[in-house]
């Protein structure tokens, strides 16, 4: 399953669902450099609660890709800054 086209948006829709919103930033940016004692990444980045719809397929050299939930609604976006 490709998901790197919207990996941190789909976490924030499962977090958000189970109630657990608040848990996203340790989950997604924190416990992982802190597990291996490196230092956290200083950069930041804005999800908001927006819908959007995942394309149904993506570039990849001569191929495509196909994403998942492609055609489908996700419940957050990542903002551009």
């Amino acid at each position: 399953m490709y998901t790197a086209n919207a990996a941190i948006e789909l976490y924030a829709e499962v977090f958000d669902a189970a109630g657990a919103l608040d848990k996203l930033e340790g989950f997604a940016s924190q416990h992982g450099p802190d597990f291996y004692r490196l230092p956290r990444n200083r950069d930041t980045i804005t999800l908001v609660k927006e819908s959007w719809t995942v394309p149904e397929a993506l570039p990849y050299g001569d191929d495509t890709l196909v994403p998942l939930r492609a055609g489908e609604s996700i419940g957050w976006r990542l903002q551009a800054d």
